[in-house]
């Protein structure tokens, strides 16, 4: 019976215990701050066992990293340098889902010592759009083509169907990670010069997405760092970026002006209403007409989308707030996940889109490969499935002895990326791919 250890119970992690068990029939510990919410996951089944566990109990991560054939690390990033040096020691493969940063790729050196797999970017986004384009990449090296441009998007949104707040967002995975995400810089290139960008949702621009339809557009982590690791030319334009409904950007542009995301300083809000927390945030001394006062201090009238949206949350509402302690992201979020989740019944989707510039001896081409996929109503998110699966399918591979690789590695050649992609179909995560001829505009598919 092979045992696997998933650490974190949080938005996605279901449909890769449901892989896990019901497909694969493996044993899965889930440990978890809150056992609770692996309980509900486990639903039951005997295969399941959850264990409480939190990142400074340090012996019980051990005994579960020492008594598994493989670990997939779902917690947050701060969490990852602990785990995988525990899984070194014990030689077992650990996987994650977010970026190969600093703090897990200084252990390549040691992993392929330990002859031991750390694989890294295995969700949706980095993920999916990332394996479909070194795919795509690794084809047009084969035909001797030279890629000269790429344009690379992901997005988790609301379906079109459900896209009926006025932030034209919810949330379908930890709505921390976005507050995180929101103030971390990011890079990307235009023919060879490289972009560095710190106020990314200033940095946004509409985009049309071919057989989908009109987003904006802001940069994501660094792009640059995919040339050297995809074998791309170093003059090359590159630009990896996240899609949102048209306003998003302008929204989360004013969140920071006014600091309502702020993730450093802890506040009491005990005997506080929603409206003196916003009266003492543009230094207000009293409540009266605060969302006319709140307007004015950003140039705004009150009828303005932002003030609109704002008052539709309840930042300006005489009512206390619900939590006592936190940061302004931390009241943020509160607020958010009262209104902006989905119900049951309601579908997200997740859109991942490449498009890449290709030039021949005899051509230029427009390759586009394109992947949407919407969440199940009563059942699981496109999300969840798109985040949660990749992984799962990767740790089945290495199980089976399919993935051999050593090192801190992304699924970036054609043994990973290959057999992860081709069971993704199976669960309606395809490419849609077409060829744009851009001498003559004619078109092949």
């Amino acid at each position: 019976m092979r045992e696997v250890a998933i650490l974190g119970a949080g938005y996605v992690v279901k449909p890769m215990v449901d892989y896990f068990i019901d497909i694969c029939k493996y044993e899965v510990t889930i440990a978890t701050r809150t056992v609770s919410k692996a309980e509900k996951v486990i639903a039951e089944r005997s295969l399941g066992t959850s264990v409480s566990w939190t990142i400074d109990q340090v012996d019980i991560l051990e005994k579960i990293i020492k008594d598994v054939e493989i670990v997939v690390a779902m917690t947050p990033r701060s969490t990852h340098a602990i785990v995988a040096e525990l899984c070194l020691k014990h030689k077992t493969p650990m996987i994650t889902t977010d970026f190969k940063h600093p703090g897990i790729g200084c252990f390549d050196e040691e992993a392929k010592k330990q002859e031991t797999l750390i694989l890294t970017e295995l969700g949706e986004d980095p993920g999916l759009d990332n394996m479909g384009l070194k795919q795509m990449i690794d084809e047009v090296h084969s035909e001797a083509g030279k890629i000269t441009k790429i344009d690379s998007y992901g997005a988790g949104i609301p379906s079109f169907e459900y896209n009926r707040n006025p932030w034209g967002y919810k949330f379908s995975w930890d709505p921390n990670g976005l507050m995180r995400s929101a103030v971390s810089p990011a890079t990307y290139q235009v023919d060879g010069k490289v972009i560095e960008v710190s106020k990314k949702f200033e940095h946004n621009r509409l985009v049309d997405v071919h057989g989908i339809g009109a987003f904006e557009t802001y940069p994501s982590s660094d792009s640059t760092r995919y040339i050297k690791e995809f074998g791309l030319d170093e003059n090359i334009s590159i630009y990896k970026g996240l899609l949102r409904f048209i306003g998003y950007c302008n929204t989360m542009t004013n969140l920071l002006k006014i600091k309502l995301i702020e993730n450093t300083e802890e506040k009491d809000f005990e005997n506080t209403t929603y409206s003196q927390f916003i009266a003492k945030l543009i230094d207000s001394s009293t409540t009266e007409n605060i969302k006319m006062k709140f307007a004015k201090s950003l140039n705004m009238e009150t009828n303005d989308d932002f003030i609109k949206k704002l008052d539709w949350l309840g930042l300006f509402d005489n009512v206390q707030i619900s939590i006592n302690r936190g940061t302004n992201s931390n009241l943020l979020v509160d607020l958010m996940l009262k209104r902006m989740t989905y119900e049951p019944y309601e579908k997200d989707m997740i859109i991942v889109h490449n498009e890449m510039i290709v030039e021949f001896s005899d051509r230029k081409e427009k390759r586009i490969s394109s992947m949407l996929n919407e969440g199940i109503p009563y059942g699981d998110s496109a999300m969840s499935r798109a985040v949660s699966l990749p992984p799962a399918i990767a740790a089945k591979l290495i199980l089976e002895g399919k993935i051999t690789s050593t090192g801190v590695c992304i699924p970036s050649t054609k043994e990973m990326y290959k057999p992860i992609l081709d069971e993704m179909k199976t669960f309606g995560f395809s490419f849609k791919k077409e060829t744009i001829m851009l001498d003559d505009n004619k078109s092949s598919r």
